[in-house]
């Protein structure tokens, strides 16, 4: 019997934030619910340092050593949900990203077709905090793209900065990701099931020092579709000519797009890619081992029920001609 994925989480932000901090606080969380959490430690060095402490807590940790995850280390990060899932029956699987991975391409990564099988993505959680203006341009780029990419954005080490700096920190935040909910902390000491709720809470169960930020005027709510990538299954093989007229209805909102599929009446299995700014291909191939026909649409801010409804139109109908 095949098994449905189990959820994947994604921890990420700026190098110093506190991600290892809060890691062991959600481990003690779901340990104590009497979950199997299998972790992945992605660090830049050689060495893990952060992966003894993960295993006080987990019922498994792999260390990605040695590279970033989002290229290096690519083929490893599948390679561990797939041991993680298949030999520790993990119930669970979180992974611990550099803070010098692009947390874009981990999401690129873990929705490949074969990957999915195993682990569907759950959240996106991202650490940030104020860093100085002599940051590096990899550094930055990397905390831009978990800011953009979050779920779950979390302000870390408000204690140490001055309300007026802190502010003007916060307000640039809400400019990058208008999707996520906004946490405000020290020493990521936050109520972790508050934080894994489906739904933003009305208020806090206990007295914390985590502060929600407002919605700013006329921003959308968080929608049901969320987390940043969406798995559209395809019944039956696609239209060729409907299917092309909606890749030319593909909103710039949307970075990504992948998949296979068949068109009727035609035997060759099709591979999909499309990229920014605008490059899509679609490939006959043959695999020994055909994932479901599907298609995974990555980005934010965009009508995912009318691209989906559009997509699905494009699948023939058996009684129709091609």
């Amino acid at each position: 019997m095949t098994l449905p994925p189990i959820p994947f989480f994604i921890l990420c932000g700026s190098l110093g934030a506190g991600k290892t901090t809060l890691l062991m606080r959600l481990l003690e969380h779901w340990k104590g619910q009497g979950l199997r959490v299998g972790v992945l430690m992605n660090e830049a060095g050689s060495v893990s340092i952060d992966g003894p402490r993960a295993g006080t807590l987990a019922e498994q940790v792999m260390n990605l050593a040695g590279g970033c995850v989002c290229c290096d280390t690519k083929e490893d990060l599948s390679w561990g949900i797939a041991q993680l899932v298949r030999d520790y029956e993990s119930d669970l699987v979180i992974l611990e990203c550099s803070g010098l991975a692009d947390p874009a391409e981990v999401i690129d990564a873990v929705t490949d077709a074969y990957t999915a099988r195993l682990a569907s993505l759950e959240r996106v959680i991202a650490l940030v905090h104020p860093v100085s203006t002599e940051e590096s341009h990899s550094s930055a780029y990397v905390t831009a793209q978990a800011i953009r990419c979050a779920d779950e954005l979390i302000l870390n080490k408000r204690d140490l900065y001055v309300p007026g700096h802190w502010e003007g920190f916060r307000a640039g935040i809400l400019e990058q990701n208008r999707y996520a909910r906004l946490w405000e902390t020290s020493h990521a000491r936050l109520d972790v099931a508050d934080l894994l709720a489906p739904h933003p809470s009305a208020k806090l169960t206990t007295p914390t020092n985590v502060l929600f930020s407002k919605s700013k005027p006329g921003s959308p709510h968080r929608a049901a579709y969320h987390p940043i990538a969406t798995t559209i299954p395809l019944p039956g093989p696609l239209n060729r000519q409907r299917f092309l007229a909606w890749i030319k209805t593909i909103p710039k909102e949307l970075e990504r797009a992948k998949g296979y599929f068949r068109f009727a009446k035609e035997p060759e299995l099709q591979e999909f890619q499309y990229a920014l700014p605008g490059q899509a291909t679609i490939t006959p191939l043959t695999l020994l081992d055909e994932p479901e026909p599907a298609l995974v649409l990555i980005g934010r801010g965009y009508d995912v029920a009318r691209l989906r409804n559009d997509l699905l139109a494009a699948v023939e109908k058996p009684t129709e001609p091609s």
